[in-house]
């Protein structure tokens, strides 16, 4: 059985045969040249788009690498703190390298030094730590050794005598721990 399409060839327009492909002249159309003064300012929108993009491109790629360096430091705290356990360290230096990984991880510095301030505080002072107050002991002794050397660099008057009251207080805190 054979199909008959004669029927729908004749629905089509007689004039013209149905396979003829519609071209269109485009040398006909009508060309309205932009003058310089209409295409500057799309040009330099563009071009601001083009810059704006590229600075988003930056920043993206800044925070990439920071996120991928703190990402390897965590991970090396970790090793460190599973290390750590393994060896028998104290609980408080593992858990300041926790905090140090937190503070990594959640891209928040003043995480370590509250920590160690609280810890410093609570356990140091509050509980008499022994590892605690030693903790303190040894920033103390880090910043009485940064006021002495200020010291000796210092030649205002003025600067010598508070940096002297400075190292006083820190000599009666390292008596008191």
């Amino acid at each position: 059985m054979e199909l008959d399409f004669s029927k729908i060839d004749s629905i089509g327009s007689p004039k013209k045969p149905a396979d003829t492909s519609i071209t269109t002249d485009y040398s006909e159309l009508p060309r309205a040249p932009k003058k310089p003064a209409e295409s500057k300012p799309e040009a330099q929108s563009l071009q601001r788009k083009a810059d704006h993009r590229k600075q988003q491109l930056a920043i993206s790629a800044d925070v990439l690498k920071e996120y991928q360096a703190n990402k390897r430091l965590t991970t090396s705290i970790v090793a460190e703190i599973n290390h750590g356990l393994q060896q028998g360290q104290d609980i408080y230096d593992l858990f300041l390298k926790a905090v140090e990984g937190l503070a990594l991880t959640t891209n928040d510095p003043d995480l370590m030094t509250r920590s160690k301030e609280a810890i410093q505080s609570v356990y140091g002072v509050g509980l008499r730590k022994p590892r605690a107050v030693e903790i303190e002991k040894q920033e103390t002794q880090k910043r009485l050794k940064r006021l002495i050397e200020s010291l000796e660099e210092a030649s205002d008057i003025s600067d010598q005598l508070r940096l002297k009251r400075a190292i006083q207080a820190h000599q009666k805190r390292l008596d008191s721990l």
